[in-house]
């Protein structure tokens, strides 16, 4: 049996391998609904809603500084910060990421879907990597799932 570290890790930003991803963490959650009835002795219950919810933590990197579809960070930070245009700024974007675990197999572990972008912060200190911290919860169920 094998053990999966950072480094079997990818991240993929709307088709494209994400340049230089510190971590990412993926987390499911579901409701229950309780269906227990009079006369019933032991509590019942049902699934109910389910929501998957995330955050990743990019570095900011770019082979070429005047290409930014290679800066996974600022591909993303784009998608939700928008310039103002005659006081309005436009509406912040989906974006569909893919969470992959390189396990040796052709096919990968990997769950993706398209995600909102729900928050999104960005770190700059002495003696740190500029970096990026993003939150983001998927609309719906996963489009993809392989574990």
């Amino acid at each position: 049996m094998a053990f999966y570290s950072g480094k079997d890790g990818r991240l993929e930003i709307d088709g494209k391998n994400a340049a230089k991803v510190r971590k990412w963490s993926l987390q499911s959650s579901s409701q229950s609904l309780e269906t227990t009835t009079l006369g019933d002795l032991d509590k019942t219950a049902i699934y109910g809603v389910r929501r998957i919810t995330g955050t990743c933590n990019l570095f900011y990197y770019a082979d070429n500084p005047n290409d930014k579809s290679t800066n996974s960070a600022s591909a993303l930070l784009n998608k939700v910060i928008k310039q103002a245009s005659n006081g309005q700024a436009d509406e912040s974007e989906p974006v569909n990421l893919k969470f992959i675990v390189d396990d040796g197999t052709p096919t990968k572990k990997f769950v993706a879907g398209e995600c909102l972008i729900t928050s999104a912060s960005m770190q700059m200190s002495v003696g740190e990597v500029f970096s990026a911290n993003i939150s983001f919860e998927f609309v719906g169920a996963p489009t993809e799932v392989n574990l």
